[in-house]
């Protein structure tokens, strides 16, 4: 079962923290976070406090990050099958998911270990476009997740036809 995924994070930088991870199976099943203990809004940067902070939801979605390893490990193991996450910036998205499992004991027992990455090519991008043009919000981590899923769904029907 492959996963896509994204994270939202206070920088580019060094040391960033992480604020938000959404994640939708290929089959239609989502998972939302938001944390409530990792950063703090100085820690965010212009770009960051402008497009990514007015997307947050709060609520139900917001919890610390030992709540948020125990609920994405339980969701990810709610499939019973080998799981897969895939991701279109590996550098900055899948340190997330080592950080949330790095405690021993911790990681998913049907989760790869290895990310797949998606491949950005014209096809690709044209259909993320397309998937914000259709309400997605952009830089919401759920909605980036969603954006993926549907453009790689696109892509590979193409390729099958």
């Amino acid at each position: 079962m492959l996963i896509f995924f994204d994270t939202e994070f206070t920088d580019l930088c060094i040391d960033p923290r992480l604020i938000s991870i959404g994640l939708i199976s290929e089959d239609g099943r989502e998972f939302y976070a938001e944390l409530s203990d990792t950063y703090d809004i100085r820690d965010c940067c212009d770009f960051v406090q402008e497009a990514v902070l007015p997307h947050l939801e709060g609520g139900d979605v917001l919890i610390p990050m030992c709540k948020l390893t125990l609920r994405l490990g339980n969701w990810l193991e709610e499939f019973e099958r080998p799981v897969k996450l895939s991701t279109d910036s590996i550098s900055w998205d899948w340190r997330w998911i080592q950080e949330i499992f790095g405690e021993a004991g911790t990681w998913p027992f049907n989760l790869d270990g290895k990310p797949e990455i998606l491949k950005q090519e014209t096809d690709f991008n044209q259909a993320i476009e397309q998937a914000y043009a259709g309400g997605l919000r952009r830089h919401h981590a759920l909605d980036d997740a969603r954006a993926n899923r549907i453009a790689q769904r696109l892509v590979s029907s193409r390729i099958g036809d």
